[in-house]
């Protein structure tokens, strides 16, 4: 992929995206923003890869919007970038594959709005998080509000925006945002070493769960217990689930090959 301001590449199982634009702390710019779509592209229409990793490039995941240009441009100039940023969001919700967002560093604005809209964060110990949009006189964007009020609860999303608190990798991990946490310089081999572990498995069940939880964030349990039964009598019907079965029945670890 020819974007040296994203860095696209496959291996065993995993498509790894990476901001490359470390001299700007990774801020989300045009050119940025267009790689990471066009990745989020190229991953999921590749059958060889079962699940992604969005890293940054040197010590910052992602410092948030590109300032550039803030503050002089016109409308219609703000809805279009605006409109780029928003896609992101919206596409990583629609992707099928897991998304693990590897985070070094900082995660701040759009940043931790990027973390937010993956469906895994692990984190360096010495990583921050913040939503910092108040500081400049504007609201977080790029699907923040949609996720950290599920994540926090409102009372608690509304209290962090509203301050613009900083958070570090430990007091995001008790709010439930990250995951797991990795001591500084390790974060990104053991996103690796987990996402490698994860190609292993049965990726059809992984691309439902994923698509289930976020179909029914709003849906009462008859309507989620429907798509429930839709994708389990799907599943049944594939040759990972009848190799799970065999390797039950035969004592041994199942290989999985996502059909």
């Amino acid at each position: 992929m020819k974007n040296i301001s994203v860095n696209y590449s496959v291996e065993n199982g995993v498509g790894l995206i990476k901001l490359n634009e470390p001299k700007s702390r990774n801020a989300l710019s045009t050119e940025i923003k267009k790689g990471l779509l066009t990745s989020l592209d190229l991953a999921e229409e590749d059958p060889e890869v079962k699940i992604v990793i969005i890293s940054g490039e040197g010590t910052t995941f992602c410092a948030g919007g590109d300032i550039k240009g803030m503050g002089s441009r016109t409308t219609l100039e703000s809805v279009e970038k605006i409109n780029i940023t928003s896609r992101i969001a919206i596409r990583m919700e629609a992707f099928r594959k897991p998304i693990i967002a590897s985070v070094t560093g900082y995660a701040v604005g759009a940043g931790f709005s990027l973390a937010l809209a993956s469906d895994i964060i692990f984190a360096d110990e010495e990583s921050k998080f913040g939503l910092s949009f108040s500081k400049v006189g504007l609201i977080p964007d790029c699907g923040a509000l949609y996720y950290l009020p599920r994540m926090v609860g409102p009372w608690k999303a509304k209290e962090l925006i509203f301050s613009g608190e900083m958070l570090s990798s430990n007091q995001a991990q008790n709010l439930g945002i990250v995951n797991r946490i990795f001591p500084k310089g390790q974060v990104f081999a053991e996103s690796v070493l987990f996402a490698e572990g994860l190609a292993k498995g049965p990726a059809q069940t992984m691309q439902f769960v994923k698509t289930i939880i976020s179909k029914t964030a709003n849906q009462s349990l008859a309507g989620t217990v429907e798509y429930e039964n839709y994708a389990q009598s799907i599943l049944q019907q594939t040759d990972d689930h009848a190799e799970g079965i065999l390797a039950f029945k035969e004592k041994r670890k199942p290989v999985f090959e996502g059909k």
